[in-house]
């Protein structure tokens, strides 16, 4: 299969411009074949003409061409940019099947641009985190690894080891010059440098995870205290209802905004009380569900009305990161800001969704991470987490082995470190590893 050449669909249906790419040793003939244009085409430059199936044209388009090694996949490759329309893309596929393309597995194309050398696989990654990305911010990450940041990082580290083992390696060789202080003193510096730097790049993913996902906010409190209120003046617009009445809100309602490069999921939820009918039941359930999962909770009190025993029993029910909001700051206040931190021990912001006051504040508080340093390598995935993790594991367990057994224990500590690294950029990633990260891909990359 590694030899057929592929065709696909590179673009979402619907549009009014469909791209369909070709990658193989046949594509260039195949494009031939249904493509009626220019005699000549050179390499990356667009062409009109007609493409022809049993004698009759199909649609009117522009193809171009792309030579080996300068494509993407490192193959020859062909593209042709016709109308989006499902009846002419079908059509033109069906004409490329019957000249002997097959459709292309998802990821396909950029799994042969790994394979070929023309990309590493933190850079493969890169292209869906690109696609799927839901912020300038997260775009800006997926960008910078796709560039080559995350390997360049890798690599350093893996730099680092490599030394620490040169200098090892010799101890072991020449053991009758009782060097093994010598060792110590000149290979521990670099497996300290190579362990922290992998410490540090780990612990970047918490705010990774948020650039790619988002972050979760759970709006909670008592029937009437403003959350709905405090919900649409986050969004920036009237999303949910707002009435007097309390219990207004029977189930979760949510809705994304993006502050600051990151996006943030907001949740409405139903007012916690003793509920009046099932339905009511049903959205206080709901409730909780959505502040148990969210990774931030905003409590939100009736300023006017005071602490009650039922805010505070709220508040001990919610674990994580949880802010207190202090709503309707423009009435009359029944409690202070700094009674509100005395009794819930967190923070307390005071707001005002009639003016919008304090929303700002509000939001810095619910962004705390900076994640948008434009030369900042933020690590992306769990799995180039969990491996750095491992890598650094392994270098405290080379550290403590100097002094507790012999230099070929170290080197083995060492080496584990590096195929950990490793496995990030895919030079020794096993193919379980690559097939599940390509099978994740659309189809068409």
């Amino acid at each position: 299969m590694e030899n057929d050449t592929i065709y696909a669909p590179a673009t979402p249906s619907g549009g009014a411009i469909a791209v369909i790419r070709l990658s193989g040793g046949s594509a260039h003939n195949i494009l031939i074949a249904v493509f009626r244009g220019p005699k000549e085409m050179g390499h990356a430059v667009l062409s009109h003409g007609f493409i022809e199936a049993d004698g009759k044209r199909i649609d009117e388009v522009m193809a171009v061409r792309f030579d080996a090694p300068r494509s993407y996949t490192g193959e020859p490759m062909a593209e042709i940019h016709c109308h989006g329309g499902s009846v002419s893309v079908s059509r033109i596929m069906a004409a490329l099947r019957d000249n002997g393309a097959r459709l292309a597995l998802p990821g396909e194309f950029t799994r042969r641009a790994f394979e070929a050398g023309k990309m590493d696989l933190t850079a493969a990654g890169a292209v869906m985190e690109l696609i799927g990305a839901h912020s300038a911010a997260a775009a800006d990450a997926a960008m910078r690894q796709l560039s080559g940041s995350l390997f360049t990082k890798i690599t350093a580290l893996q730099k680092l080891l490599t030394d620490a083992l040169c200098i090892i390696e010799a101890g072991i060789e020449y053991p009758e010059e009782d060097i093994e202080a010598d060792v110590k003193r000149d290979a521990m510096p670099l497996i300290e440098k190579a362990r922290q730097g992998c410490l540090n790049l780990a612990q970047t993913f918490e705010a990774g995870k948020w650039l790619r996902q988002g972050i979760s906010v759970a709006i909670v409190g008592r029937p009437n205290v403003g959350k709905s209120s405090l919900f649409n003046m986050l969004l920036g617009y009237d999303r949910a209802i707002v009435t007097a009445q309390p219990g207004t809100t029977r189930d979760a309602v949510d809705d994304e905004t993006v502050h600051g490069g990151v996006p943030l999921r907001l949740i409405d939820t139903a007012g916690q009380r003793d509920a009046q009918d099932e339905a009511e039941r049903i959205g206080i359930e709901r409730a909780q569900h959505a502040a148990k999962g969210a990774d931030i909770k905003l409590l939100v009190v009736d300023r006017s009305a005071g602490i009650t025993q039922q805010d505070k029993d709220i508040h001990q029910s919610l674990k994580g990161d949880t802010v207190v909001v202090l709503s309707k700051c423009d009435l009359p206040a029944a409690v202070s800001l700094e009674q509100a931190r005395e009794a819930f021990a967190c923070d307390v912001i005071e707001i005002c969704a009639l003016n919008g006051q304090g929303r700002d504040k509000l939001l810095a508080r619910i962004r705390p991470i900076e994640t948008t340093d434009a030369d900042e390598v933020i690590v992306t995935s769990e799995r180039h987490r969990d491996s750095l993790w491992a890598a650094a594991q392994s270098l405290e367990t080379a550290q403590s082995a100097f002094d507790a057994v012999d230099l070929d224990c170290v080197t083995i500590d060492i080496k584990e470190a590096w195929d950990a690294l490793g496995e990030i950029t895919g030079q020794t990633a096993t193919q379980e590893i690559i097939d599940s990260i390509f099978d994740t891909f659309c189809l068409g990359k």
